[in-house]
């Protein structure tokens, strides 16, 4: 039986929230107003999860976490964002891995995530499929790719492609894929994977990484 990682139930940092609006546009209200309703919300689910004794309960609630901060993230960039149509996505990616491995290392004490980013702007909607993936990705590799006491590593590559569109690859060097099947658990992030792929229009893929899991997920211009 594949051994499961605890996935820790961690409070937002502080230091997430935005600090108050001075002379916004309405862009700007509207993405400071719903990162940090997301960041509360986080903060309440963290709060419930304290009372929970159920480890399979605990581990939904974090992955729920996981799963708003990615969102939560985008606005935040958005915020920030001279045209606020659209995201800064190696920037957005760095800022999202800071705080899945901070997520990780609460628990793990060395799991490390490292980031290749590239210059890349997208849609905003395109930037929060891509945060949700590559979020069950990590929590996936963290939970499962690795024996309990053995420090987790998980590398995000992001490239511009020529003619446009980009590259986007997330990888492991753990157990690798069983019975050419790349997620252990329930299989929902997989198939929530999927679902974001798909509304990226893009070509995915998983690979035994001979060590580890590979996932590359390539989206042509539109």
């Amino acid at each position: 039986m594949t051994q499961q990682h605890q996935v820790p139930i961690f409070a937002p940092s502080p230091v997430a929230v935005l600090p108050p609006l001075r002379g916004p546009s309405r862009a700007d209200e509207a993405n400071h107003r719903i990162a940090n309703n997301l960041q509360l919300l986080s903060a309440l689910i963290s709060l419930d999860a304290r009372r929970v004794a159920d480890p399979e309960m605990r581990d939904w609630f974090a992955t729920v976490q996981l799963r708003i901060g990615a969102i939560a993230n985008v606005h935040r960039q958005l915020y920030i964002a001279p045209d606020k149509a659209f995201v800064d996505l190696g920037a957005y990616l760095c800022e999202l891995a800071e705080e899945l491995d901070a997520a990780a290392a609460a628990i793990e004490g060395e799991s490390r995530i490292r980031v290749e980013p590239a210059a890349v702007d997208v849609p905003a909607e395109d930037a929060t499929a891509v945060g949700i993936i590559v979020s069950e990705l990590v929590g996936n590799a963290f939970k499962y790719a690795y024996a309990p006491g053995v420090p987790g590593h998980v590398r995000i590559a992001l490239r511009a492609l020529p003619h446009g569109g980009y590259w986007l690859e997330v990888s492991d060097r753990g157990r690798g894929m069983e019975r050419g099947q790349p997620s252990r658990g329930t299989g929902v992030g997989s198939q929530l994977v999927a679902i974001m792929a798909q509304r990226l229009r893009a070509a995915h893929r998983w690979h035994d990484n001979a060590p580890g899991t590979r996932f590359t997920l390539c989206v042509e211009p539109r």
